[in-house]
């Protein structure tokens, strides 16, 4: 009897936790769960292509549903912050808080950073620039060697780096260097100290060549220019070097030595012509015809012809 009572106490126990275990399952996963998770409820997308995008997302907000905003490439054809496309569609029924995902277009183009162009061609300039969606305004050419290289570029008459972040569609200037000039005449640099004189080359887009010294002292700092070769005002090409002769003596006491180098470079004797004009004054001073000059290489050839003597002297 003990026993019979026993098992019908087991078996009552079993079907009371069997009967809270349900219970317990039913109010969890149909009404708690429900209740929290609002099931059966949902939000109805709205249709916000017609909005920009300070109305879809007040409109959004105000259904409870999140927003991730993404501004891609400008497009003209389109208003500024405008809606270009939205995820999930409208008329979707979606959870409250579902977050809605948007692409806008923005208030104008991305700016744009200016690619590092020094030194490159002029060619490969325009292709980057083009890419890059930057203008070519003007073309500015400057003394140097690298013809038709990029030595500089101005943004509204500021000189700018690689790196600059610029509006696209920016106009920029690029400065090119156009090689160096022929026949250009030398400045003068006689009575100038050594470190006058080597600005003056370099402003004149020469080179400075050999400084030499006539006398003992070799001090640059009170010497200064008595002698130049090429001359002051001959023909010469930009980029070629300039030598100098320095000292701390006045003209008058380096009157010999002067002639000594008038001698050398200039091949004649007189201190007060340069060497590219003797060629001039000696053919208005000895006018001949091609018929004395032939006559001339007949009956006297081994006389000195004037034409050698004159290749001789000239300075180019």
């Amino acid at each position: 009897m003990n026993s019979v009572k026993s098992i019908l106490k087991v078996v009552l126990n079993a079907i009371i936790v069997a009967a809270l275990s349900y219970g317990l399952y039913y109010f969890v996963f149909n009404i708690w769960l429900s209740s929290y998770t609002n099931h059966g409820e949902s939000v109805e997308v709205p249709d916000l292509s017609s909005m920009n995008i300070q109305q879809a997302t007040q409109t959004l907000d105000e259904l409870g549903l999140t927003y991730e905003v993404d501004s891609v490439n400008f497009d003209p054809k389109m208003k500024p912050y405008s809606i270009i496309d939205f995820y999930p569609n409208s008329l979707s029924k979606v959870k409250e808080g579902r977050r809605i995902f948007i692409k806008a277009n923005p208030k104008t183009y991305r700016p744009v950073e200016l690619p590092d162009l020094i030194g490159k061609s002029k060619r490969l300039a325009f292709t980057q620039l083009d890419i890059s969606g930057l203008k070519i305004g003007n073309i500015i050419y400057e003394p140097d060697l690298a013809k038709d290289a990029v030595l500089k570029i101005l943004y509204k008459g500021q000189i700018i780096k690689p790196g600059t972040v610029l509006p696209r569609f920016a106009v920029v200037d690029l400065v090119l260097g156009r090689g160096m000039l022929t026949g250009v005449n030398t400045p003068n640099l006689v009575g100038l100290d050594l470190t006058s004189a080597k600005d003056i080359i370099i402003q004149n887009f020469f080179e400075l060549g050999q400084v030499k010294f006539i006398g003992s002292s070799t001090d640059t700092i009170g010497a200064r220019v008595v002698y130049q070769f090429p001359f002051s005002g001959d023909s010469y090409d930009q980029g070629q070097p300039i030598d100098v002769w320095l000292s701390n003596k006045s003209m008058n006491e380096l009157k010999d030595q002067l002639k000594m180098l008038d001698r050398e470079y200039k091949k004649f004797d007189e201190d007060t012509i340069q060497g590219s004009q003797y060629l001039d004054i000696l053919n208005k001073n000895n006018p001949k015809t091609k018929t004395e000059e032939n006559l001339e290489e007949v009956t006297t050839p081994a006389a000195p012809q004037a034409p050698k003597v004159s290749e001789e002297i000239i300075i180019e």
